[in-house]
């Protein structure tokens, strides 16, 4: 248009550099093959690795490309790494891996991720999201220490398997574990003792007379906070924690309308189902906490104490109290003060001067348990 064959050389020239920097980094993205591996099972807050191996299905030269895996977005997590830049070649698998600290409780199954490449000049850039194999991933509950102070007459064997005077006491082995100061040596294990180098011992059933049970409030709408600091996160993370203190004093631990199964075994086997269970735990439920635990009414064991977690103020729970009281059970409602973690409108915190009155009338030794920033005792 303006005469000059010179200039239209020059801009006949950039148009076809464009036109191949943008076919080159279209090429970089096209023609992939990925796999990911991530760890089935982590706890909160533990380094997460999730490896990406890519190969590439054409006999072309390709320049970087950056992987971006699709996480669930309710997989909140912390310390994101980026993964290092590829150039993916022919029959060749070529690494890269990316690591990150789950936050939260939860099974998680994510499948897909984005490639971003360029053309050698750094011009042009071409995305493309490709389907994967899913990857599944459970993160189990952290345990959160807590230190509770149990009534006198709160069973008939709980104050004993907190000092360790019950493990041992009974006659049906359940497993063997480390030795610890203490302990007898008649009941050392020395099977398992020549076959490790380490000496353990002999654990026995304690019976009935230590029987603890937990029942975690999770009814639609009771979960109070936002992120990984809730309620239920703190009840999580209080509850293996105790479970697991009892389990290694010989003590019986049931998780009433959670537990998948329960196991006979070692201490170790009976965690590992605890914290499978609670790892999946949701506020989801449609029945009250009154109706959960007065269905437990003469199910558990006469002597036995059960632990109730509460973080919102259930009328139907009162009522519920009483009957158990009255079956023989000691209940110890564990209270956590829903305003702390925000409250919500219209709806009254466990932790209310008059309700914690009403418990107690009914026979429960409510406690009130302390509020704890979750991500923060979890680092």
């Amino acid at each position: 248009m303006l005469g000059s064959p010179a200039l239209f050389y020059m801009g006949t020239a950039l148009v076809a550099t464009i036109g191949a920097c943008r076919f080159q980094a279209w090429l970089s993205v096209k023609g992939l093959r990925f796999e990911r591996i991530a760890p089935a099972s982590v706890r909160v807050a533990d380094l997460v690795t999730v490896q990406i191996t890519v190969w590439s299905e054409r006999k072309i030269r390709r320049p970087l490309i950056e992987v971006r895996d699709n996480r669930p977005p309710r997989l909140l997590i912390a310390d994101l790494t980026p993964s290092l830049p590829i150039a993916a070649a022919y029959d060749i698998p070529i690494q890269t891996q990316y690591q990150f600290r789950p936050l939260k409780r939860g099974r998680y199954r994510w499948s897909g991720l984005r490639v971003e490449g360029t053309d050698a000049l750094g011009l042009v850039t071409q995305r493309r999201q490709y389907e994967t194999t899913p990857a599944e991933m459970t993160v189990l509950p952290r345990p959160i220490p807590v230190s509770i102070e149990l009534p006198a007459a709160a069973g008939w064997g709980i104050s004993e398997a907190e000092s360790g005077q019950t493990r041992g006491a009974g006659l049906e082995p359940r497993g063997v574990r480390n030795f610890v100061h203490g302990d007898s040596l008649r009941h050392v294990h020395w099977r398992s003792t020549a076959k490790t180098g380490q000496l353990l011992v002999k654990e026995f059933e304690a019976g009935t007379h230590a029987a603890a049970a937990f029942l975690i409030q999770h009814t639609e709408g009771t979960e109070i906070g936002s992120g990984a600091d809730t309620t239920l996160e703190l009840m999580c993370g209080h509850a293996v924690f105790l479970a697991e203190a009892f389990l290694r004093q010989g003590a019986r631990v049931v998780f009433p309308g959670i537990d998948s199964t329960t196991s006979h075994g070692s201490v170790h086997e009976r965690t590992h189902e605890i914290y499978e269970d609670l790892a999946g735990l949701q506020a989801d439920s449609k029945d009250t906490l009154g109706q959960q635990a007065s269905a437990l009414a003469g199910l558990l064991p006469l002597g036995s104490v059960l632990f109730v977690m509460i973080g919102v103020a259930d009328p139907t729970f009162v009522d519920a109290v009483s009957q158990l009281t009255n079956k023989g059970t000691s209940v110890v409602p564990l209270v956590y003060d829903a305003d702390a973690f925000g409250g919500k409108r219209g709806v009254l915190s466990a932790a209310d001067h008059g309700y914690m009155g009403a418990l107690r009338d009914a026979g429960g030794s409510p406690i009130l348990m302390p509020k704890e920033d979750v991500s923060a005792s979890q680092s």
